[in-house]
């Protein structure tokens, strides 16, 4: 077992909602006193990292809702929109686990519920998580997203919508039938040189997207999939 498997803890909320992490998890997930941590949601649990540096430029409300500074005794507020989606309440307990340099949090479950996080299903999906904020209708592609779907610039993206919350972006070829749960929209865009890629506005339209929005993008099989964060 490695080591990063071996550690979980529960940490209890304050009625401020702050928690305080173990100096150990601090040390394995490589984040430092007074450093800027970036929060994602993502299903049944959420995740804090250290934010080096931003790729884009974030809104005031954006960085409000998914950012906080964590202090020199390790202590950090939970966002509100965090702990109303996992209805976390004051002097609850919070699962936490060390991940792949990232703390992951989830609400302590009761005696009944099954088991807690399995690392095996998290770390793939973890790694392939970025939220990017949409600006002027487009986003900016991570060199990192490019290269695991092999696009590059120039490569033109036809969209597809699943469910009533999910845009899918795939490489565009010439059949366009619906593809097992996916809807193809009749909307394609090419990547353009500076790596950016504009949604178009019927897309927009359809999550409610709209500019300073920040959007969860994650990698599957030949698939871009765009969703809007909470």
């Amino acid at each position: 077992m490695k080591k990063d498997e071996s550690l979980k803890e529960y940490l209890t909320i304050d009625n401020m909602g702050r928690v305080k992490v173990p100096t150990l998890f601090l040390k394995r997930a490589n984040i430092h006193p007074s450093s800027t941590i970036q929060f994602f949601n993502y299903k049944n649990f959420f995740v804090m990292r250290q934010v080096k540096f931003l790729t884009v430029r974030l809104e005031k409300k954006v960085a409000k809702n998914l950012t906080r500074s964590i202090n020199d005794l390790g202590y950090i507020v939970i966002p509100k929109l965090l702990r109303e989606i996992h209805d976390i309440n004051s002097h609850e307990k919070i699962e936490a686990k060390v991940i792949n340099k990232s703390i992951i949090l989830k609400k302590k479950k009761e005696e009944n519920e099954p088991a807690g996080l399995i690392k095996g299903s998290i770390e793939p999906e973890l790694n392939k998580l970025s939220l990017l904020e949409i600006k002027e209708g487009r986003i900016k592609l991570p060199s990192s997203v490019l290269k695991s779907l092999d696009l590059e610039a120039h490569i033109q993206l036809q969209f597809f919508t699943k469910g009533n919350n999910t845009i899918v972006a795939k490489k565009h070829k010439y059949e366009f039938s619906t593809e097992g749960p996916l809807l193809f929209t009749g909307q394609s865009r090419v990547i353009k040189k500076d790596k950016y890629l504009n949604i178009p506005k019927k897309l927009r339209d359809y999550l409610n997207i709209h500019n300073g929005d920040t959007l969860e993008i994650t990698t599957l099989g030949d698939q871009l999939i765009i969703k809007k964060a909470p």
